[in-house]
Order: structure tokens, then C-alpha cells, then sequence
């Protein structure tokens, strides 16, 4: 950091970093819910069980929550010109609304839906989770109003119980009673207990309005549709592939898909922290007069994302199958191949477009691309499917998101009237990336040496970290503030 730059603005740095990073572990924690659950889930039931319940979370995820997505962007944005109070109340209400012909719709179409993913038992959990749909919609704005408030240490260490609570129900109701049915009972009940929390902390800070809804309703509905329509295309672009294969393939085989396609939820909790905070700054940058300051906030926001994603995907490409085998067991170490064509996405998670266009007022336009990408996305992936199989649809899915990126990032420099060489920080991004590989350099002697899996993916692991660490350091793409208390600066 310059020492010439003032306070203020150093002081504000601060706060968003400090926000981002409260936001960004209260995301890894509530991801790592899902993970434990999901490592012991892989453990006690079949392939074939497990791949009900990836397809139950595939149909719920595809729809719901992007309604959430895109009232928690109206969140943001009116939470600043309009009563606070009256925003929530219009925004839980819609997402209610939502959340109620959700259910109504699983509910109905559960046999349909179990006839085409071939798997019979499937209708029961699908309308299981349909009472979840309606118990759970109001805490879609779960994470938007506590950070609207500034209340990110409140939303941690709420997010951290909810957690707790949830991998302690599926984990127990799984190893005692062995049955999905009562599995997906305790999830609903883990959404009943979220809105309540979101509720009880609404009224007891009087943030619900009971007042006429109706303007801000219409105002939110108008700003977040666009917005909704590009997640549902986006979300069905990106999952169209996992649609596809569990279409043409067993429960089973879709286990191993679902497995080899999962997220790191570091990667999510870096990404969406940073675009949480990323989103007003962009918006605040976004007028004609402000673009230098939008595009030095865009590079930075690129450099610091990619000092922890780069490293990650040559580290995970590297140890795929030993992740595989640590978290999810020996029956799913098959899935590293999927694993490792999924992870040439990391470089297009560095930078934050539909956040940019959204903050430059090009809702309308992302909407567009997305419904292109989903288009395109279906052919390649269909296509790739029924040459090569499951891997084929990887493929598809990671060529068309490349293709999908390139012509954001053309339209965005448009928009701002910058060129490629200014647009991204190459120099930072190459430095990274030859820094990553130096770590991976050591660990061909720890798999010739260990041969248990647990023992061996931790060694590679710290191994690669302090390798990393060390040539980031000499290079000085890094300056220690304080090994006591782990603080670094990202330079």
C-alpha cells in the first residue's frame, strides 16, 4: 500500500476487507454444513442413494434460490435510497411469495421429475423438500440483511450454530436410521429454525414495516427480474451438464458426476465474499467520471482473488485423486477426472462480471449472454455427452463458460474504454501461476513415499502451502505483517 494514500481511504479499504472476510468465513462455514454431510453421506450410503440425494439438491438449487439471488441484489441496491424496513418487509414477502409456488410446483411435478431422473424413490424426498422450499424462503435474505445492517460478526457466528446444527442433523439422522426420508425431514426442520432466527432478529431491532408494500414491491421486482432471469439461465448453464447426466446415466453414475463437479467451498467463500463487498463499491464507481478508480478496484480485486484460487488449481489438479479419497472415500477416487476438467474454470472465477455490468446499470445484458451461454452450454455438453460420456459433458460445460467470459470481458472493456492489456493484471496473474508450480515441484518425493491417502493428501498439502509461501514471500508477492498472528499483505 502507498504511504501517500489518506486515511480515509485507507480506513475504508479496511472495513471492506474486514466485512469481506467476516462474510467469506460465515460462507465456509455454512459450506462446510453441506461438506461434512456430504462426507459422511458418501460413506454410509450407496452410490445409488447418494445420487438421490444430489438430485434432490440439483432440482431445489436450480430455481429457488436465484429468486433469492436477485432480491438480495435489490437489497443492496435500495437499501441506500429507500427505508430500510420497508425493503426487508418487500423483499421476504416476494421471496415468501416465491418460495410458496415453488413447493406447490415440486410438489406436483415429483413423480414427473422421479420418472425422468429413472429413480423411483426419488418423488418422496422431492416432495419432502418442497416443505422446505416454503419454511426456508424468508432466510434467502439471510446474508443481504445482516450485512445491509453491518452486522457480519452476527451473521458468523449465526452461521456457524446453523452449521453445527445442520451436518449434526443429516449426520446423525443418517448414521441411526440409514434412511434418506428422515434425512430430508431434518434439513426441513434446520430451514424452519433459519427464518425464525431471521425473523426474531427483525423484529427485535424493528426492522419489519407494516406500511403500504406495494411501490417497493413493483420497484424491486422491476430492478431484480433481469437479474433473476440471467441466474436461472446462468445457474441452468452451469447445471445443465449435471441435468444431462442424470438423465442418460443411473443414480449411481450421477454419484460420481455430482461428487467429481462439486465446489471447493473455498472457492466459493472467496469469490462470493468478495463480490458481497465488491458489488457497492462497483456501484458507487460505476459513473463515466469514476472508470479509472472502477478499473484499478477491478484489477485488484483480480490480483487478490487469484492469489488464493491460482495456487489452488495447480495444487487440486496435482492431488485430485487424493482429494477425492480423503474426503469422499475410496468408492469415489473415479471421480478425479471430473474433478480436474471442472477445475480449469478456477481462472474464470477471478474476476466479478455480473457484478460489474450489474453496477453499470447492464442487468439486461447479462441476462441476454446468460441465455446463450445456457443454449450453448446444452448443445456442447449434450453433444461431448454422447461422444465421450460423463466427461463429455464436463467438457462442454467448461468450453462454453471460456467462450461466455471472453465476450463479457470485450463488452466490459467497451463499456469502460479500456484495452486487454489494462483491463487484467497479467504480469500478477503468469507470477502466480509460476509460483504455484514451484510448490507442486516437491511433492512427486511425498507420493513415492506415503502410501496412505489421509497422511498423504495433508504432507502434499502442507508441503505446497510452505513452498508456496516461501517463494511468494522471497518474490515479494507477499509481505508478512506478523507470523504470531498469521497477517500478510497480498502486494
Amino acid at each position: 500500500m502507498n504511504g501517500t494514500e489518506p486515511v480515509g481511504k485507507r480506513a475504508e479499504e479496511s472495513s471492506l476487507t474486514r466485512s469481506a472476510g467476516f462474510v467469506g468465513i460465515s460462507k465456509f462455514v455454512n459450506i462446510l454444513g453441506l461438506l461434512s454431510a456430504s462426507m459422511v453421506l458418501t460413506r454410509i450410503m450407496s452410490r445409488s442413494e447418494y445420487g438421490n440425494y444430489e438430485q434432490v439438491w440439483l432440482v431445489y438449487n436450480s430455481f429457488l434460490p436465484l429468486m433469492g439471488y436477485g432480491l438480495s441484489s435489490a437489497i443492496y441496491f435500495f437499501s441506500a435510497k429507500e427505508d430500510r424496513r420497508t425493503v426487508y418487509t418487500a423483499a421476504i414477502v416476494w421471496a415468501t411469495i416465491v418460495g410458496v409456488a415453488t413447493g406447490i410446483v415440486l410438489a406436483v411435478l415429483a413423480p414427473v421429475i422421479a420418472g425422468w431422473f429413472k429413480a423411483e424413490g426419488l418423488s418422496v424426498y422431492i416432495r419432502i423438500f418442497a416443505v422446505y422450499a416454503i419454511a426456508s424462503s424468508p432466510s434467502l435474505m439471510f446474508e443481504s440483511i445482516f450485512v445491509t445492517e453491518k452486522r457480519v460478526v452476527l451473521l458468523l457466528v449465526a452461521n456457524v450454530l446453523l452449521a453445527i446444527l445442520f451436518g449434526a442433523a443429516v449426520i446423525l439422522s443418517a448414521v441411526i436410521f440409514h434412511n434418506l426420508t428422515i434425512v430430508f425431514v431434518a434439513i426441513t426442520a434446520v430451514g424452519v429454525i433459519k427464518s425464525l432466527f431471521l425473523f426474531s432478529f427483525l423484529i427485535r431491532k424493528k426492522r419489519l414495516a407494516s406500511g403500504r408494500l406495494s411501490p417497493v414491491m413493483k420497484a424491486q421486482l422491476l430492478y431484480a427480474l433481469p437479474i433473476v432471469v440471467s441466474s436461472l439461465t446462468g445457474t441452468l448453464s452451469k447445471q445443465i451438464d449435471r441435468f444431462l447426466v442424470t438423465l442418460f446415466f443411473s443414480p449411481g453414475q450421477f454419484a460420481i458426476y455430482s461428487i467429481g463437479s462439486k465446489e471447493i467451498p473455498m472457492i466459493t467463500v472467496i469469490t462470493g465474499s468478495a463480490a458481497a463487498v465488491l458489488f457497492p463499491v462497483f456501484s458507487e464507481f460505476g459513473s463515466s467520471e469514476m472508470r479509472d478508480k472502477f478499473v484499478a478496484v477491478w484489477k485488484n480485486s483480480i490480483s487478490k482473488t487469484g492469489f488464493f484460487l491460482l495456487p489452488m488449481m495447480v495444487f487440486l489438479l496435482f492431488a485430485a485423486r487424493d482429494f477425492m479419497g480423503f474426503f469422499f472415500g475410496e468408492k469415489y477416487v473415479v471421480s478425479a477426472g471430473i474433478f480436474r476438467i471442472f477445475l480449469l474454470l478456477l481462472p474464470l472465477r477471478l474476476a466479478f462480471y455480473s457484478q460489474a455490468l450489474f453496477s453499470l446499470g447492464r442487468q439486461k445484458l447479462y441476462m441476454y449472454t446468460s441465455i446463450l451461454e445456457m443454449l450453448l452450454s446444452g448443445l456442447a455438453s449434450y453433444f461431448l455427452l454422447r461422444a465421450y460420456g460423463m466427461e463429455g459433458a464436463a467438457i462442454g460445460k467448461v468450453v462454453v463458460s471460456y467462450i461466455e467470459v471472453v465476450a463479457l470481458a470485450v463488452v466490459l472493456m467497451m463499456i469502460l474504454k479500456t484495452n486487454i492489456r489494462e483491463f487484467f493484471p497479467w504480469v500478477k496473474i503468469f507470477k502466480i501461476i509460476l509460483i504455484s508450480i514451484c510448490g507442486i515441484l516437491p511433492l512427486f518425493f511425498v507420493r513415492g513415499l506415503v502410501e496412505n491417502v489421509y497422511l498423504r493428501f495433508v504432507l502434499e498439502g502442507m508441503l505446497f502451502a510452505s513452498v508456496f509461501g516461501a517463494v511468494a514471500v522471497l518474490t515479494k508477492s507477499v509481505r508478512i505483517v506478523s507470523l504470531r498472528k498469521l497477517q500478510f499483505v497480498v502486494n
